[in-house]
């Protein structure tokens, strides 16, 4: 720590490459030894990394010495309730230590302090698993690039980038959930509809922005124009949810909702309570994610479904893939499926 409490940030690959002028997957085969780099170029970046303190990526040594048999799970510190109290994230993670478990892997859970891809990137390096399981950064664009040129097997646990050469990921059709949950409200003769999606940092990532255009394909087909403030952006922590309903519902008084994070809609479900807002009598309401979690809860909520086993198991499929170099299979995503419950209801 520098004086007054500054966090001194390491330095990266990318820095060193910068300060030698060479590109980072140069500096990767200096740290490796190899011998495809010119004594000069290799000089250089040995006087960068001397210079930065740069300290070598244990991963990467990982990977050309041996296998830990290990897979990080990266999840940032603030999204690490995710996994404490989100239904979806828990029942996902159960599912990807089976099947590593099966394939005779461990899983590790590693922290990151911020979501950023910087930051992401800084923790995955100095970790010796064999590869990762990526879990809500900010945005995957950068990341991605980053841990290409390092060499690190990675994959996402959903789609977090619209870049069509980020494919390491598996996920259910997005679009086609959004499009199906607009669908039932509208066939229900509901027309003021929220759709409220979590936003990490301000940003709507990728796969609600999907389900947000599932919706407005849904809108257009019963000719209902599509408006901005049809999107609510909420933060996905309970608090923050509670108090975005509580703001939404002083000011609006929509008839039906579409809630695009578990832990929004359990906040949602409480301030209905408190403040006499019955569903479905006076508010429809559909959430998106597993159907055992959404069973547990009053009313038992009409739902956009996932099939968490198979996407977790598509997960560590590809990323054993990944850390065997081989060939990697991919698939089209999954439909999701309707479950009709006691949360919708005709508007009358």
């Amino acid at each position: 720590m520098a004086q007054g409490g500054t966090h001194i940030k390491k330095p990266t690959i990318h820095d060193v490459a910068k300060q030698a002028n060479v590109t980072p997957s140069t500096v990767s085969r200096v740290m490796n030894d190899s011998n495809l780099v010119k004594p000069r170029t290799r000089q250089r970046v040995l006087e960068a990394v001397q210079s930065l303190g740069y300290v070598p990526n244990k991963a990467a040594r990982m990977f050309k010495y041996g296998k830990s048999r290990i897979i990080g799970l990266v999840v940032s510190a603030q999204h690490i309730s995710e996994l404490i109290y989100n239904a979806g994230f828990q029942a996902q993670f159960k599912a990807l230590t089976e099947k590593a478990h099966n394939e005779g892997y461990n899983i590790l859970i590693i922290t990151s302090a911020d979501a950023d891809s910087e930051t992401y990137f800084d923790v995955i390096k100095s970790q010796a698993a064999d590869g990762f399981i990526i879990m809500s950064p900010s945005a995957n664009e950068s990341l991605a690039s980053m841990l290409e040129e390092a060499g690190i097997p990675y994959i996402f646990n959903m789609k977090y980038s619209n870049n069509p050469a980020d494919i390491y990921y598996a996920s259910a059709d997005d679009f086609e959930g959004g499009y199906t949950a607009a669908n039932h409200l509208l066939e229900l003769g509901h027309t003021d509809i929220r759709f409220i999606v979590g936003s990490v940092k301000g940003q709507i990532i990728s796969f609600n922005g999907d389900r947000i255009r599932g919706f407005m394909k849904a809108l257009s087909e019963y000719d209902i124009p599509f408006r901005e403030e049809m999107i609510v952006r909420i933060p996905g922590q309970l608090e923050e949810s509670y108090a975005g309903i509580h703001r939404l519902f002083q000011t609006e008084k929509p008839t039906a909702l579409m809630i695009s994070n578990e832990i929004t809609t359990v906040a949602a479900l409480n301030y209905f309570h408190d403040h006499g807002i019955r569903v479905p009598q006076d508010l429809s309401v559909i959430g998106f994610g597993p159907s055992e979690f959404f069973r547990g809860l009053r009313p038992n909520l009409t739902n956009v479904s996932f099939d968490i086993a198979w996407s977790s198991g598509r997960i560590v499929d590809m990323l054993l893939q990944r850390i065997e170099r081989g060939p990697v299979s991919l698939e089209p995503a999954m439909k999701p499926k309707l479950n009709i419950q006691d949360s919708t209801a005709r508007n009358e």
